[in-house]
């Protein structure tokens, strides 16, 4: 059961056991802003915090919940599912802006191999394999530092964010599964140059999606989120030219440095917030 019907439930249960909310703070030992924020809505509380309120109300914990189901795997992972709570978003958060660091020094590395190996015809396997592993070392990292933003854009109801994130991720792991496959069976340049233009099409078009979604989160974090939401605006107008996405690449350094601290940011916020329920 998600808020705001938890809250709902729980404020009936009370009132059917004639208790006021200080009567329930008595019996539980929660402070009374925790009680208030539950009941309306605003917080949904850790199952700990909601199991001994509900055995304060004389009601049997295991009885009242019993037709929910726990969240798969997938779910979870995703940040997928109504039932995701706050400590979960806030793992996820936490894990992201890690993983946003480790992306951010891979990405230095993928770099140099791109250069170093750019005018080479042919690879060595061992070549190869350093390349391949690189690249999908960045995917990995990549993969969980965007899950951040789904659990940001979760925990702040920005849905923008949510469906930038998961384009971002979807497009990058067909666009580093292209560049794997041409690092072993080298396709025809012109073939690859031209899904090289689509693809910055691509991240260019989603990137405009992400950039609303970050500006959206200057409210909930701060002008940190609107200056991301400005430079992802002018990376993802660079990858639509086609010709400025040397530039986009070279942004995208201050760019990711920006969104592990919006990630730090969030991580500490709800560490706050689970903290007083």
């Amino acid at each position: 059961m998600k808020q705001p019907h938890l809250g709902k439930r729980i404020a009936d249960l009370r009132q059917q056991k004639n208790l006021t909310q200080e009567d329930l703070v008595g019996k539980c030992n929660i402070n009374v802003r925790t009680i208030q924020r539950i009941e309306s809505g605003e917080v949904t509380p850790r199952p700990s915090t909601l199991k001994i309120i509900i055995e304060a109300l004389d009601e049997n914990f295991n009885e009242l919940f019993h037709t929910e189901e726990p969240t798969s795997w997938w779910k979870s992972l995703l940040v997928v599912g109504e039932d995701i709570s706050d400590k979960h978003i806030k793992q996820v958060i936490q894990t992201a802006w890690i993983a946003g660091l480790i992306y951010f020094a891979l990405g230095l590395v993928e770099a140099a191999a791109d250069y170093l190996f750019l005018e080479e015809a042919f690879l060595s396997t061992s070549e190869q394999l350093f390349y391949i592993v690189t690249k999908t070392g960045v995917l990995v990292a990549y993969f969980f530092f965007m899950l951040g933003f789904v659990a940001v854009g979760k925990a702040y109801d920005n849905y923008v964010l949510k469906i930038g994130s998961y384009l971002m991720v979807a497009t990058y792991v067909i666009f580093i599964a292209i560049e794997n496959y041409h690092i072993i069976s080298p396709m025809d340049m012109s073939l690859y140059l031209y899904i090289q233009t689509v693809s910055a099409l691509i991240f260019g078009a989603i990137g405009i999606i992400l950039a609303i979604g970050f500006i959206r989160l200057n409210r909930s974090l701060g002008s940190i989120a609107l200056v991301a939401g400005v430079f992802e605006l002018m990376i993802a107008c660079l990858f639509l030219t086609i010709i400025g996405s040397f530039i986009a690449l070279v942004l995208l350094i201050p760019s990711v440095i920006i969104e592990v601290v919006i990630l730090f940011k969030a991580s500490e916020l709800l560490a706050k917030k689970t903290a007083t329920e």
